[in-house]
Protein backbone atom coordinates (compact mmCIF):
# COMPACT_ATOMS: atom_id res chain seq x y z
CA UNK A 1 0.00 0.00 0.00
CA UNK A 2 1.19 3.56 -0.93
CA UNK A 3 0.31 6.57 0.90
CA UNK A 4 -1.61 9.32 -0.28
CA UNK A 5 -2.18 11.11 2.61
CA UNK A 6 -2.38 10.69 6.41
CA UNK A 7 -5.83 10.98 8.30
CA UNK A 8 -4.78 9.83 11.72
CA UNK A 9 -2.43 8.06 13.52
CA UNK A 10 -4.02 4.53 12.86
CA UNK A 11 -5.64 5.37 9.29
CA UNK A 12 -4.22 5.95 6.26
CA UNK A 13 -5.68 7.25 2.65
CA UNK A 14 -3.29 5.07 -0.20
CA UNK A 15 -2.90 3.10 -3.27
CA UNK A 16 -3.63 -0.50 -3.65
CA UNK A 17 -1.33 -2.47 -6.12
CA UNK A 18 -3.88 -1.85 -8.83
CA UNK A 19 -3.98 1.54 -8.69
CA UNK A 20 -7.29 1.80 -6.77
CA UNK A 21 -7.59 4.38 -3.53
CA UNK A 22 -8.45 2.79 -0.76
CA UNK A 23 -8.44 3.62 3.18
CA UNK A 24 -6.15 1.77 5.44
CA UNK A 25 -6.61 0.85 9.00
CA UNK A 26 -3.74 -0.46 10.94
CA UNK A 27 -1.62 0.54 14.36
CA UNK A 28 0.73 3.14 13.93
CA UNK A 29 0.16 3.44 10.00
CA UNK A 30 -0.61 6.78 10.18
CA UNK A 31 3.04 7.92 10.85
CA UNK A 32 4.38 7.17 7.29
CA UNK A 33 5.26 9.63 4.84
CA UNK A 34 3.37 10.55 1.24
CA UNK A 35 4.49 7.64 -1.55
CA UNK A 36 5.95 5.29 1.49
CA UNK A 37 4.57 1.59 0.97
CA UNK A 38 2.77 0.28 4.51
CA UNK A 39 3.43 -3.48 4.76
CA UNK A 40 1.02 -5.29 4.69
CA UNK A 41 1.24 -6.90 7.73
CA UNK A 42 0.66 -3.62 8.89
CA UNK A 43 -2.55 -3.12 7.98
CA UNK A 44 -5.51 -4.70 9.94
CA UNK A 45 -8.02 -3.52 7.84
CA UNK A 46 -9.37 -1.83 4.10
CA UNK A 47 -12.32 0.04 3.01
CA UNK A 48 -13.31 0.33 -0.72
CA UNK A 49 -15.57 2.92 -3.11
CA UNK A 50 -15.55 5.42 0.38
CA UNK A 51 -17.18 8.47 -0.70
CA UNK A 52 -15.62 12.19 0.15
CA UNK A 53 -17.63 12.90 3.05
CA UNK A 54 -16.41 9.77 5.36
CA UNK A 55 -13.55 11.63 5.21
CA UNK A 56 -14.28 13.96 7.79
CA UNK A 57 -15.78 11.37 9.93
CA UNK A 58 -12.93 8.91 9.66
CA UNK A 59 -10.91 11.61 10.80
CA UNK A 60 -12.70 13.43 13.23
CA UNK A 61 -14.39 10.37 15.31
CA UNK A 62 -12.01 8.97 18.03
CA UNK A 63 -10.12 5.49 16.28
CA UNK A 64 -11.78 3.31 19.27
CA UNK A 65 -15.41 4.62 18.17
CA UNK A 66 -14.55 3.04 14.42
CA UNK A 67 -12.81 -0.05 16.02
CA UNK A 68 -15.68 -0.75 17.70
CA UNK A 69 -18.16 0.22 14.58
CA UNK A 70 -16.15 -2.01 12.42
CA UNK A 71 -15.97 -5.04 14.86
CA UNK A 72 -19.60 -4.90 15.63
CA UNK A 73 -20.27 -4.86 11.65
CA UNK A 74 -18.13 -7.87 11.21
CA UNK A 75 -20.01 -9.39 13.72
CA UNK A 76 -23.49 -8.53 12.75
CA UNK A 77 -22.57 -9.83 9.01
CA UNK A 78 -21.45 -13.22 10.79
CA UNK A 79 -24.54 -13.20 12.85
CA UNK A 80 -27.17 -12.14 10.05
CA UNK A 81 -25.09 -13.88 7.06
CA UNK A 82 -25.02 -10.66 5.60
CA UNK A 83 -22.52 -8.82 2.86
CA UNK A 84 -22.70 -5.04 4.36
CA UNK A 85 -21.02 -2.18 2.27
CA UNK A 86 -18.06 -0.79 3.31
CA UNK A 87 -19.29 2.51 4.23
CA UNK A 88 -21.28 0.68 6.88
CA UNK A 89 -18.84 1.12 9.46
CA UNK A 90 -18.31 4.59 8.83
CA UNK A 91 -22.23 5.64 8.99
CA UNK A 92 -22.52 3.14 12.49
CA UNK A 93 -19.28 5.05 13.87
CA UNK A 94 -20.95 8.68 13.05
CA UNK A 95 -24.07 7.12 14.75
CA UNK A 96 -22.24 6.04 17.55
CA UNK A 97 -20.54 9.06 18.50
CA UNK A 98 -24.10 11.06 17.54
CA UNK A 99 -25.66 8.61 20.50
CA UNK A 100 -22.52 8.82 22.96
CA UNK A 101 -23.09 12.79 23.01
CA UNK A 102 -26.58 12.83 23.03
CA UNK A 103 -26.22 10.23 25.88
CA UNK A 104 -23.73 13.14 27.56
CA UNK A 105 -26.24 15.58 27.29
CA UNK A 106 -29.23 13.99 28.73
CA UNK A 107 -30.98 13.90 25.66
CA UNK A 108 -32.96 10.62 24.65
CA UNK A 109 -34.74 10.30 21.71
CA UNK A 110 -37.21 7.45 21.87
CA UNK A 111 -37.13 4.85 18.95
CA UNK A 112 -39.42 2.66 17.15
CA UNK A 113 -41.35 1.04 19.84
CA UNK A 114 -39.15 -2.17 21.07
CA UNK A 115 -42.21 -4.70 20.76
CA UNK A 116 -42.49 -4.21 17.63
CA UNK A 117 -39.19 -4.44 16.11
CA UNK A 118 -38.86 -7.93 18.07
CA UNK A 119 -42.11 -8.99 16.54
CA UNK A 120 -40.81 -7.78 12.73
CA UNK A 121 -37.02 -7.91 12.88
CA UNK A 122 -35.92 -10.32 15.70
CA UNK A 123 -33.14 -10.88 14.56
CA UNK A 124 -31.95 -7.77 13.86
CA UNK A 125 -32.75 -6.61 17.49
CA UNK A 126 -30.69 -9.58 19.04
CA UNK A 127 -27.69 -8.09 17.56
CA UNK A 128 -28.52 -4.38 17.96
CA UNK A 129 -28.85 -5.49 21.99
CA UNK A 130 -25.44 -7.45 21.98
CA UNK A 131 -24.49 -4.62 20.00
CA UNK A 132 -24.75 -2.43 23.06
CA UNK A 133 -22.82 -5.32 25.48
CA UNK A 134 -19.98 -4.72 22.97
CA UNK A 135 -20.01 -0.50 22.68
CA UNK A 136 -19.87 -0.68 26.66
CA UNK A 137 -17.15 -3.55 26.83
CA UNK A 138 -15.34 -1.55 23.80
CA UNK A 139 -15.44 1.94 24.96
CA UNK A 140 -16.25 1.90 28.52
CA UNK A 141 -19.80 4.15 27.27
CA UNK A 142 -22.97 2.19 28.22
CA UNK A 143 -26.06 3.69 26.02
CA UNK A 144 -29.16 2.85 27.34
CA UNK A 145 -31.41 -0.04 25.96
CA UNK A 146 -33.65 2.15 24.19
CA UNK A 147 -30.56 2.66 21.61
CA UNK A 148 -30.68 -0.96 20.45
CA UNK A 149 -33.91 0.29 18.75
CA UNK A 150 -32.01 2.94 16.13
CA UNK A 151 -28.86 0.46 16.31
CA UNK A 152 -31.24 -2.12 14.38
CA UNK A 153 -33.10 0.40 11.93
CA UNK A 154 -29.43 0.63 10.71
CA UNK A 155 -28.55 -2.84 10.30
CA UNK A 156 -32.14 -3.32 8.59
CA UNK A 157 -31.73 -0.28 6.06
CA UNK A 158 -28.27 -1.43 5.05
CA UNK A 159 -29.80 -4.96 4.72
CA UNK A 160 -32.39 -3.65 2.32
CA UNK A 161 -30.52 -1.45 0.75
CA UNK A 162 -27.90 -4.31 -0.05
CA UNK A 163 -30.93 -6.21 -1.81
CA UNK A 164 -31.76 -2.84 -3.61
CA UNK A 165 -30.38 -3.53 -6.96
CA UNK A 166 -31.71 0.27 -8.35
CA UNK A 167 -29.52 2.32 -5.98
CA UNK A 168 -30.15 5.93 -6.57
CA UNK A 169 -27.13 8.72 -6.54
CA UNK A 170 -27.67 11.40 -3.76
CA UNK A 171 -25.20 13.45 -4.49
CA UNK A 172 -27.26 16.22 -6.11
CA UNK A 173 -30.56 15.58 -3.89
CA UNK A 174 -28.00 16.59 -0.75
CA UNK A 175 -26.51 19.19 -2.81
CA UNK A 176 -29.70 21.15 -3.32
CA UNK A 177 -30.73 19.75 0.19
CA UNK A 178 -27.91 21.87 1.56
CA UNK A 179 -28.54 24.52 -0.70
CA UNK A 180 -32.08 25.10 0.90
CA UNK A 181 -30.27 25.68 4.34
CA UNK A 182 -27.86 28.02 3.24
CA UNK A 183 -30.58 29.88 1.65
CA UNK A 184 -32.71 29.72 4.58
CA UNK A 185 -29.81 30.86 7.09
CA UNK A 186 -27.90 33.45 5.03
CA UNK A 187 -25.05 30.87 5.27
CA UNK A 188 -21.87 29.67 2.92
CA UNK A 189 -21.46 25.45 3.91
CA UNK A 190 -18.12 24.44 3.39
CA UNK A 191 -18.68 20.96 1.92
CA UNK A 192 -15.21 19.58 2.93
CA UNK A 193 -15.84 20.17 6.87
CA UNK A 194 -16.42 17.50 9.31
CA UNK A 195 -19.97 18.73 10.51
CA UNK A 196 -21.44 19.06 6.89
CA UNK A 197 -19.93 15.36 6.76
CA UNK A 198 -22.00 14.32 9.67
CA UNK A 199 -25.13 16.20 8.02
CA UNK A 200 -24.51 14.42 5.08
CA UNK A 201 -24.19 11.16 6.36
CA UNK A 202 -27.42 11.54 7.93
CA UNK A 203 -29.24 12.60 5.03
CA UNK A 204 -27.97 9.25 2.99
CA UNK A 205 -29.85 7.42 5.51
CA UNK A 206 -32.86 9.04 5.46
CA UNK A 207 -33.29 9.12 1.39
CA UNK A 208 -32.15 5.53 2.07
CA UNK A 209 -34.98 4.91 4.73
CA UNK A 210 -37.60 6.52 2.33
CA UNK A 211 -36.62 4.54 -0.43
CA UNK A 212 -37.43 1.40 1.25
CA UNK A 213 -39.97 2.62 2.92
CA UNK A 214 -38.45 1.75 6.45
CA UNK A 215 -38.82 5.22 8.34
CA UNK A 216 -38.41 5.66 12.29
CA UNK A 217 -41.83 6.01 13.96
CA UNK A 218 -42.32 6.27 17.28
CA UNK A 219 -43.95 8.06 20.47
CA UNK A 220 -41.79 11.49 20.70
CA UNK A 221 -44.90 13.94 19.86
CA UNK A 222 -43.94 15.68 23.13
CA UNK A 223 -40.13 15.76 21.75
CA UNK A 224 -41.16 17.33 18.69
CA UNK A 225 -43.77 19.62 20.03
CA UNK A 226 -40.84 21.78 21.97
CA UNK A 227 -37.75 21.01 19.46
CA UNK A 228 -40.53 23.05 16.51
CA UNK A 229 -41.26 25.87 19.31
CA UNK A 230 -37.11 25.92 20.28
CA UNK A 231 -35.47 25.75 16.71
CA UNK A 232 -37.82 27.18 14.76
CA UNK A 233 -36.01 28.22 12.22
CA UNK A 234 -34.28 24.38 11.91
CA UNK A 235 -38.13 23.27 11.50
CA UNK A 236 -38.80 25.17 8.88
CA UNK A 237 -35.96 24.58 7.13
CA UNK A 238 -36.35 20.80 7.63
CA UNK A 239 -39.52 21.30 6.26
CA UNK A 240 -38.85 22.74 2.92
CA UNK A 241 -36.44 19.94 2.69
CA UNK A 242 -38.77 17.22 3.53
CA UNK A 243 -41.20 18.71 0.51
CA UNK A 244 -38.15 18.47 -1.42
CA UNK A 245 -37.37 14.92 -0.67
CA UNK A 246 -41.45 13.76 -0.74
CA UNK A 247 -41.32 15.49 -4.01
CA UNK A 248 -38.11 13.90 -5.44
CA UNK A 249 -38.89 10.54 -3.81
CA UNK A 250 -42.49 9.89 -3.66
CA UNK A 251 -42.74 9.07 -0.26
CA UNK A 252 -44.61 11.46 3.14
CA UNK A 253 -41.90 12.20 5.37
CA UNK A 254 -42.65 11.06 9.39
CA UNK A 255 -42.69 13.59 12.30
CA UNK A 256 -39.98 11.50 13.84
CA UNK A 257 -37.70 12.12 10.82
CA UNK A 258 -38.33 15.55 10.70
CA UNK A 259 -37.12 15.60 14.36
CA UNK A 260 -34.08 14.21 13.68
CA UNK A 261 -33.25 16.17 10.68
CA UNK A 262 -34.16 19.44 12.55
CA UNK A 263 -31.62 18.42 15.37
CA UNK A 264 -28.79 17.62 12.54
CA UNK A 265 -29.62 20.95 10.63
CA UNK A 266 -29.95 22.69 13.82
CA UNK A 267 -25.89 21.04 14.97
CA UNK A 268 -24.31 22.35 11.31
CA UNK A 269 -25.96 25.48 11.60
CA UNK A 270 -24.89 26.35 15.28
CA UNK A 271 -21.29 25.24 14.35
CA UNK A 272 -20.99 27.42 11.31
CA UNK A 273 -22.25 30.34 13.60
Amino acid sequence: MRVIKNINNNIAHCLDSKGREVVAFGKGIGFYKKDEEIPLDKINRTFYNIKDTDYGIIRNIPTIIINTAIYIIDYVSDELNLDFPSSSAITLADHLQFAIERKDKNIYLEPPLLQDLYQLYPDEMRVALESLKIIEKMTGEKLPRMEAGTLAMHFIADRLNSHNKKQLDTAEITEKCTVIIENVFHVSIDRDSFNYSRFATHLDYLIRRLQTHEQIQSENKGLFEEIRKNYEDSYNCAIKICGYLAEQLDASISNEEILYLIIHINRLISRIE
